[in-house]
């Protein structure tokens, strides 16, 4: 294990270090710092903010309009804190569990959806009609009190740029997340940390023969961390995370290496048909602080019965029992020695004994610890499930330096984005509608832009999302009993703004 001090000295080491790379090695750009709004990119010397304003989640996140930080439960949880990985629920009855989760969300292609929130018309697709979705899988592993939680977003964007007459460009942003978290406190307080990884690539579609797919490619990684307060029997949590800035370094191997001047560019630098790729994409830093309260008969909090710590127990009663059959071995071996009657046909007898009690021990712990299983899993069931669920939470964005949208990078045109920081609350409420079956929930959140254009303005948007019970299934076996499995859908409208998404995932 690496000390705290040994960790930060390595940080500090490569901090220092690329700032010396920077200072030494780090070229000029051709035309300096990008431009004012509504001037061309004539210079690499720009950032992307991949900052998403609208809420791209599961259906339950989303659903809720984003204010789940303090809630957290599943796979749903891991974009939301990094605490997530190890929060146990009362249906968590083994000592080792997991929870899968699968999501897609299609913005929609109405005539005037602002989906980056610009103020315009968002001109996504090229005439390859290459995709415009949000795809995300994640799977978390529990241990007792641990958790490991991972995941993958994957969002292209197809370029429509009509003044560079390049109409087969893909810009696809990726982001990988490892999560390690612990429950304390008699698993009432949730700590995780985190590790997140930001890629933005430019491919070509339809790469003419013998030439790369890829042009340009920039990945780096920062730390979040989250933490839960969750008191036993108590109606309410309070979630808190935090999540570092993300600057992103340019591949050097890259088909589309800088030029002299430092700049990346596709085309001839001098023709309003050249595309200059940004030096570097950014996730700025974001805070995001909520509290969650339950009405009705269900619980929020129930306290989470450590089946391991059972287990642990009857282990150890059924190992003092071997140890005992062990030293009456040694006995009974000495007695017959003693006696001159140590033959092999009496030791056989002997050891034909404890054989079998050993067998019926191995039979007795077994069935104590199914018993136990179903102990726990009959009070989880027996929960009462009416509930109103009520979430509120404030997120905070900060600012990136030099920066453009999305958008902006795609037509080549400088919007500037993130130039100061941005909040956004929200309020979600949930209940089950249908009992054992379906779950409905409706949220409001405040989306204020990044953009300070004189065209784009803050919007306010509503969501409703659902999750129904569908069939048991193991899996073709890989499940050891039968796994029950939801499928989920969300919308999520605003003005000039519309997206719906499914998810699949366990049933709990």
């Amino acid at each position: 294990m690496v000390s705290r001090s040994n960790a930060v000295g390595r940080v500090a080491g490569i901090a220092s270090r690329a700032a010396a790379s920077l200072l030494i090695a780090a070229p000029a750009f051709a035309a300096g710092p990008v431009g004012p709004n509504g001037a061309r990119l004539t210079t690499s010397d720009y950032r992307v903010d991949l900052t998403q304003t609208p809420i791209l989640a599961g259906a339950r996140v989303t659903g809720l309009a984003g204010a789940y930080v303090s809630i957290a439960e599943g796979t749903d949880g891991n974009l939301q804190n990094a605490a997530a990985p190890a929060l146990r629920v009362p249906w968590s009855v083994d000592p080792f569990d997991y929870d899968l989760g699968v999501g897609l969300s299609f913005p929609s292609s109405f005539e005037n959806n602002d989906f980056f929130n610009t103020g315009r018309s968002t001109q996504i697709g090229n005439t390859n009609e290459d995709g415009f979705l949000f795809l995300s899988a994640a799977a978390n592993l529990q241990f007792q009190e641990w958790g490991v939680g991972l995941s993958l977003d994957y969002q292209p964007y197809g370029l429509q740029n009509s003044a560079a007459q390049v109409d087969d460009l893909n810009s696809i942003i990726t982001t990988g997340r490892l999560q390690i978290a612990r429950m304390w406190l008699d698993h009432q307080l949730v700590v995780g940390l985190g590790l997140r990884v930001i890629s933005l690539s430019v491919e070509r579609s339809n790469p003419p023969p013998g030439e790369p797919r890829q042009l340009f490619s920039s990945q780096s990684g920062g730390l979040e961390i989250g933490a839960i307060w969750k008191p036993n029997e108590q109606p309410y949590r309070i979630g808190v995370s935090a999540r570092s800035q993300v600057l992103t370094d340019p591949n050097l191997e890259q088909s589309v290496p800088a030029n002299a001047v430092g700049d990346f560019v596709i085309g001839d630098p001098a023709s309003t048909a050249a595309i200059f790729l940004p030096s570097q994409a950014a996730l700025p830093w974001d805070v995001h602080v909520g509290l969650a309260l339950q009405f009705g008969a269900r619980p929020l909090n129930p306290r989470w019965v450590n089946p391991g710590v059972e287990r642990n127990n009857i282990e150890k009663r059924f190992e003092k029992r071997a140890k005992l059959r062990q030293r009456y071995r040694t006995q009974q071996l000495a007695g017959l020695r003693q006696n001159g009657r140590l033959t092999p046909e009496a030791v056989a007898a002997v050891d034909a004994e404890l054989e079998r009690e050993a067998f019926l021990d191995e039979q007795q712990e077994e069935r104590l610890n199914e018993e136990h299983r179903a102990k726990l899993k009959a009070q989880a069931l027996a929960l009462e499930r009416f509930y109103v669920l009520v979430s509120t939470s404030l997120l905070v964005t900060g600012e990136v330096k030099d920066a453009v949208g999305m958008e902006s990078f795609l037509r080549q045109e400088v919007d500037r984005s993130g130039e100061a920081v941005t909040l956004s609350p929200r309020l979600g409420i949930e209940m089950e509608a249908v009992p054992h079956w379906i779950k409905v929930r409706g949220g409001t959140y405040y989306e204020q832009t990044r953009f300070d254009n004189g065209l784009a303005s803050d919007r306010i948007h509503g969501t409703f999302g659902l999750d129904v019970k569908l069939f048991p299934w193991t899996v073709f076996g890989i499940f050891d009993e039968p796994t029950f499995w939801r499928a989920g859908a969300v919308i999520d409208g605003s003005q000039r703004f519309f997206s719906w998404g499914v998810t699949a995932g366990i049933w709990h």
